[in-house]
């Protein structure tokens, strides 16, 4: 076999001889150039001074480890005025100076541990035969970023170091599909000096906040700001939730009466006795209570609600649950879930009454019906027919929460549950300012998932003159950002893709446990985007 071919260069390496040992192929080789330019001065010097060897690791061949014994020339420099008088030929194709590794394994290692992460690649190197520590694969050079080319279309978006506590910035272009860099935190300054870099970029999309708003009108003026669709849709849902939290308790008395139909049983089913509905709440717990209190007097001092949600050490979402109400709401009770036994009730109750009571005799005649559910439905279910705890009577319907509320209201189509439909119903007849607000979000959700910019003007004036706080709050945030909201209706661009390579970015960062830096995590992340110089540097 003819290995003068699969050295590192061919062109400028000569294969002198080989040997093979249990576990390393050894192969010498020589440098045949017969000039080299100084590092100094790069002029080429052609008269030797000496020989010197060197031991490279090469990529292993046939499963065994590579070692080549290098022959290098030192030379002469003969110009006068250069400070280097002596100096080795360098050979930039096959390793680095002084580096104990060919170039094409240092390759390798870099791919296999920018794909899988050090300990991963590790591993799969010792199996291929160039066993490494992770350290060495941490701390060995990495490759350097170039610039990026000229950006037009710019995606921004930010994502978590530490979710609620620590945030950075992803910047992809929209066009090539690529991730271009990463910034260390999502604040203004940052991002409009990374902008005023890359005076051609003519259209940025990003997400509504505000920070992201002013960075862009700061840095790059020209380009055209592109709100992000998918939280023009989240907004209206969540301007609902937040009224509903507000007046949920003046609708919660529209639900009593509410119950389905009960259906009738066997008739050879004894009735037994109904048991108590269940409570629609649990009451706070003594920490609860002592949070919504402490929640309650940050609010009457003035703070924001983010404010608040900082000192008293709970989320945004809980200080806007407590915000409206002048007693802690509690804790909604678990309902009870629909089984995979439901179909097969009556039929057990039956069989039952007729004297068969063994729950693994009634299971296995189960299992011949089609019935998918295990064994331990089945003898709970007989457990209560013994007992005489069985319900004959639906549970009563309790009103849901605000949540689950916005939903129904904006997606009423998908909603499965009669009760539901029927309490809606009541609400929009009984309370003219319920049906006020849902016409005119429910308006605004359709106006943004149809794409109708045409009806935009209108829409605001009409949250406006509402006289509801919350929606003239959302109009408000609407004005600030009008013009990025109006081109997120007429152009084809959005965030999504952005969103995409944020959940990339979140793989990568926890399958390195949230311990990699930001040096490394660009690394990882911008290794797939086709961004990677030759340029082999320690960093």
């Amino acid at each position: 076999m003819d290995v003068q071919p699969c050295l590192p260069d061919p062109a400028r390496l000569v294969l002198l001889g080989s040997t093979v040992s249990p576990e390393v192929v050894w192969l010498d080789v020589e440098s045949q150039l017969c000039s080299t330019p100084c590092p100094r001065c790069e002029q080429l010097s052609a008269r030797p001074h000496s020989r010197y060897p060197r031991i490279l690791k090469d990529v292993s061949l046939l499963g065994k480890r590579v070692r080549l014994r290098l022959t290098v020339r030192k030379y002469f420099c003969d110009q006068a005025d250069c400070p280097q008088r002596i100096f080795c030929e360098r050979l930039p194709t096959v390793s680095r100076p002084w580096g104990r590794t060919t170039a094409r394994l240092d390759t390798q290692r870099h791919q296999v541990a920018l794909e899988v992460g050090a300990e991963s690649a590790a591993r799969v190197l010792a199996v291929l035969g160039s066993p490494v520590s992770a350290n060495t694969l941490l701390t060995q050079p990495r490759r350097v970023v170039p610039a990026p080319a000229p950006v037009r279309q710019l995606g921004i978006d930010d994502w978590a170091w530490r979710k609620g506590h620590r945030y950075g910035t992803i910047l992809v272009d929209l066009e090539r599909h690529q991730v271009i860099d990463l910034l260390p935190d999502r604040d203004a300054a940052t991002l409009t000096e990374w902008l005023k870099c890359h005076p051609e970029i003519e259209l940025i999309t990003r997400d509504r906040a505000g920070v992201y708003q002013q960075a862009a009108a700061c840095g790059a003026p020209q380009a055209q700001q592109v709100a992000d669709r998918w939280h023009l849709l989240k907004n209206p849902r969540q301007t609902l939730e937040r009224y509903l939290q507000r007046v949920l308790e003046t609708l919660k008395p529209l639900a009593q009466g509410l119950a389905p139909a009960q259906e009738v049983p066997p008739m050879d089913v004894a009735p037994v006795p109904v048991p108590p509905a269940p409570v629609d709440v649990h009451p706070p717990s003594p920490r609860q209570q002592a949070r919504f209190q402490a929640v309650k007097v940050l609010l009457e001092q003035g703070r924001s609600i983010r404010q608040v949600a900082t000192e008293a050490h709970v989320a945004l979402g809980t200080v806007r649950k407590y915000k409206p109400p002048e007693h802690h709401p509690g804790t909604a009770a678990q309902r009870a879930r629909r089984t995979l036994l439901a179909g097969y009730r009556r039929w057990l109750s039956a069989q039952w009454n007729a004297g068969h009571r063994s729950a693994v005799a009634l299971h296995a005649a189960l299992r011949d019906q089609g019935y998918l559910g295990g064994y331990t439905l089945v003898r709970d279910y007989c457990r209560q027919l013994r007992l005489g705890t069985l319900p004959t009577a639906p549970r009563r319907f309790i009103c849901p929460s605000a949540r689950t509320l916005s939903w129904a209201v904006l997606m009423e189509d998908t909603t499965r549950m009669p009760l539901l439909k029927t309490f809606l119903d009541r609400c929009r007849s009984d309370n003219a300012e319920f049906a006020q607000v849902e016409g005119l979000l429910t308006r605004g959700w359709a106006l943004f998932r149809q794409h109708l910019p045409a009806l935009l003007p209108g829409w605001l004036t009409a949250l406006t003159g509402s006289g509801v706080k919350e929606l003239q709050a959302f109009a408000v945030g609407i004005d600030r950002d009008y013009d990025a909201i109006r081109a997120a209706l007429e152009l084809p661009q959005s965030n999504g893709q952005v969103e995409g390579q944020v959940n990339r970015l979140k793989t990568l960062k926890r399958s390195m446990y949230g311990r990699a830096g930001l040096g490394l995590l660009r690394a990882r992340v911008l290794h797939r985007s086709g961004r990677w110089g030759m340029t082999v540097t320690k960093i």
